[in-house]
Parts: structure tokens; sequence; C-alpha cells
């Protein structure tokens, strides 16, 4: 009671404009003005008043306000209050923005660096080499079609299907000889012989597919009877697939070191 009423305090509406920093308005971006008369003259006139409803000195009312010279007089509390308040809202905002700044500068080069480590030497090399085991993950397969139809025709059983499989297998290898005639390997350190040897393994590879491939079919229009070893087709066969076997031993040795560096698969004979 008998107390002015004071502008909105530091946390309420409006006492701060955009961005955390003070309205325009009364002192200190408080609100508006003080809404009582000035007071002419140094000091307050009179005594203070001493009523049931004064608060004395220091008070936020008028009562509060001593009189006396302007020099003698202290400073109002709310003056004190909204100083702090004002200083303690400008230095938390400018602290976040300083915060935020580098927090964002230190983020950005945090990223950078933990994306090097992980990067390839050369993303031109990764790339070839990327081109290289796509080829070898789809001869693989090819591989595995040929083991089961070969070892369903020497049972004799599902004969149909062994035969389906292995001309499957051929054409496979087929294709993937196109692959690996057309990988670009100008990149890649010993690139070149890297890809001979590919080439000749899958060309083998090849071979021995379609050798087999004729062999099948003859055991079969023969009713699962004749020769395997001994067979014509059948040795070519056998002859190709060791031809296969020496370039696929001279391809996994090169490759090896260069699926490391680049974060690849390492493979085997038996896998390709």
């Amino acid at each position: 009671m008998g107390q002015h009423p004071m502008g909105p305090g530091p946390g309420a509406p409006g006492a701060f404009g955009h961005d955390g920093f003070p309205a325009q308005g009364g002192p200190d971006g408080f609100g508006p003005a003080y809404p009582g008369p000035a007071y002419p003259g140094s000091a307050y006139p009179g005594p203070a008043y001493a009523g049931p409803d004064s608060f004395g000195p220091d008070s936020l009312g008028p009562a509060g306000a001593e009189a006396g010279p302007p020099d003698a007089a202290p400073e109002p509390l709310w003056k004190t209050l909204a100083a702090i308040g004002v200083a303690a809202v400008v230095g938390v905002g400018v602290a976040f923005v300083i915060y935020g700044f580098q927090g964002d500068k230190a983020g950005g080069t945090g990223a950078t660096a933990s994306a090097s480590p992980s990067a390839p030497k050369s993303s031109g090399m990764h790339g070839q080499a990327a081109a290289i085991d796509k080829v070898l993950d789809g001869s693989k397969p090819s591989r595995g079609k040929l083991q089961q139809g070969l070892s369903q025709m020497l049972h004799c059983t599902k004969t149909g299907q062994a035969i389906a499989a292995i001309q499957q297998a051929t054409n496979q290898r087929a294709a993937q000889v196109q692959q690996a005639k057309k990988l670009k390997v100008g990149l890649i350190e010993g690139g070149d012989e890297l890809k001979q040897h590919l080439v000749n393994a899958l060309v083998a590879s090849q071979q021995a597919d379609a050798a087999y491939l004729k062999w099948a079919k003859k055991y079969q229009a023969n009713n699962c009877t004749g020769p395997t070893a001994g067979d014509a087709y059948y040795d070519a066969g056998n002859a190709a697939s060791e031809r296969a076997t020496k370039a696929k031993s001279a391809f996994v040795e090169l490759w090896g070191p260069i699926a490391e560096q680049e974060g690849l698969p390492a493979r085997t004979r038996g896998s390709i």
C-alpha cells in the first residue's frame, strides 16, 4: 500500500525487446517511466511520510526517499535492481552469442577433422578400386552355380536343372569378362597388371564353364554314361580351370594391399 507500481521485472514480457536486449521505454529499458509527478528541487519536499502505510527509509515507495542534499541521498533501490538486471541480461546475451559462434566454429572444425581419417587417400583411386570390387562380387555366385551344376551332373540328379545352372554361370562369366575389360585403373598403382590378371582369370573361367557345359549336355544325352576325365570337353574344362586358378592367384596377391588401403574386402583365390 502507498507504493507506486514499478515497471515489469527482468523476466516479464515487454521488458526486453528482440534478441534479449532492452526494449525502448522507461529508464534502462524497464517499461514506461515512473508514473508519479516530477518532483521539483533537489529532494522530496518535507519530511518522509511516517504513517501506517509508510515503509520508512530504503522503501520502494515515495516515503522511502530521504530528504536532504542530492549528494547525500542514496541511490533508489529500484534503479540499482534495474541496473543489475540489465547488466545480467546483456551479459547472458553476449555470452550466448560468443558461445554460439565458438560452438559453431568448433563444431565445423570437429566434423571436418573426424571425416578426414575415414576418407580415402584418393577419391578417384577409391572409385576405380570399388569398380573392381563390384566385378569380384558378381564372380562368386557364378562359381557357385558352376559347382552346383557339375555336382548334380556327376550324380545324375536333376540333370536338366544342372545344365541350366552351368549355362547361367557361362553367361554370367561372359558378361563379367566385358565388365573387367572396361575397368579404369589409371589411378591405381600397378593397375594395368592387376586388371590383366583379373581379365585372364575371368576369360579362363568362362572357357572352363563353356567346356563343362558341352560335356554336361553330352553326358545327359548318353543317360549319364560315358567318361568324365578323358572326355575331350571335360578335359578342356579342367585345363581352362587351371589357367583361371593361376590368374586368380596373381590377381589376389596384387589386390590385397589395395583393398586394405581403400577399405574394401580382401579376396581369396576360391572366392573369385
